[in-house]
């Protein structure tokens, strides 16, 4: 942490090869986070304080470093209109009432997945500008939102040259992808493994038109949390063709089994009780907890949007 001044400073960094860094800001009223490429040995990296929302750095000495600035600016021209409503969304919501708070709720929520989607669009934009840049694929690891737009995620992989592809980053999100694209809407859900509390095995028979299926743990605390929720959620649909299927990467039985007693859990719940070395942790979530998707009669995922539990009602509701 640097108090950084109006001049010529140097800094001694301990970083034994080059590789990507984080360069983070924080003022009174702000907390900004960038990513850059910090070369091996001695640079001159020049910064511009005045906008510091953005990317600060003006140049870099390398070719992979300046690039990573061309990304920047690309994307603060093409995200400027949807963060001014994505911040406004975010202060509405900040500011809402009891009697409002559903809608502005919703209202960010769109903002958000608008700024999302955008993200697509300008890493599409910088790789067309820079096809044989390997930050593409840094940027896309680091957005995180495999799971979610799997297919954009497919698209730009596929224009990769091949030697991004079979680069060690590139095989790395090539078997993210890999997962991902298995539950990706319209395909048929991997099985779940194990037993449920009297050791039966899951049989998609007691599938219902719509089921929502939850992977959680007992020792999570989110998880304990969206319990209370999911519970109220339970008894509003469970005369419906509806069914909620719990899938627990626990390892301690006794743990497992008095969670779903203690917080009334009254839907199937099943666990192999392998917690992250589960194929339910690989193949369903991509090792995240908790985490959510839908599947239908036939077990052909419905939606695999990291859903929220603020919106699982209303995506149960479209579908029945």
């Amino acid at each position: 942490m640097e108090n950084i001044t109006n001049s010529y400073q140097k800094f001694t960094i301990n970083f034994p090869k080059e590789g990507y860094a984080t360069f983070r800001v924080e003022t009174p009223n702000r907390y900004t986070e960038h990513w850059f490429y910090l070369n091996n040995g001695d640079f001159e990296l020049n910064l511009d304080g005045d906008d510091m929302e953005y990317f600060p750095f003006e140049s870099s000495p390398s070719e992979n470093g300046q690039e990573f600035i061309e990304y920047y600016k690309i994307k603060e021209a093409m995200s400027k209109s949807v963060m001014d409503s994505l911040n406004l969304a975010q202060r509405e919501f900040d500011n809402s009432t009891r009697e409002n708070v559903e809608d502005k709720a919703k209202n960010l929520n769109k903002w958000m997945e608008k700024n999302e989607k955008l993200q697509f669009s300008i890493i599409k934009t910088y790789h067309d500008k820079f096809p044989n840049s390997p930050n593409t694929i840094f940027i896309l690891d680091q957005l995180g939102l495999v799971n979610t737009y799997t297919e954009a995620y497919v698209n730009i992989f596929n224009s990769l040259n091949n030697e991004l592809k079979e680069s060690k980053a590139g095989i790395k999100l090539l078997e993210q992808i890999t997962r991902s694209s298995r539950m990706m809407a319209g395909s048929q859900m991997p099985n779940i493994e194990g037993q449920n509390p009297n050791d039966d095995l899951f049989d998609k028979k007691i599938l219902k038109k719509v089921n929502l299926v939850i992977i959680w743990t007992s020792y999570n605390t989110k998880s304990r949390e969206n319990n209370k929720m999911l519970s109220e959620l339970y008894k509003k649909y469970k005369n419906q063709d509806v069914e909620f299927i719990g899938v627990s990467l626990d390892t301690k039985r006794n743990w497992w089994v008095n969670v779903i007693r203690d917080d009334k859990l009254d839907w199937p719940q099943y666990s192999d009780l392998k917690g992250a070395k589960s194929p339910n942790a690989k193949n369903l979530s991509d090792y995240n907890i908790p985490y959510f998707f839908l599947i239908n009669k036939e077990g052909k995922v419905l939606m695999n949007n990291d859903l929220t539990t603020s919106f699982i009602n209303d995506e149960i509701r479209k579908r029945l």
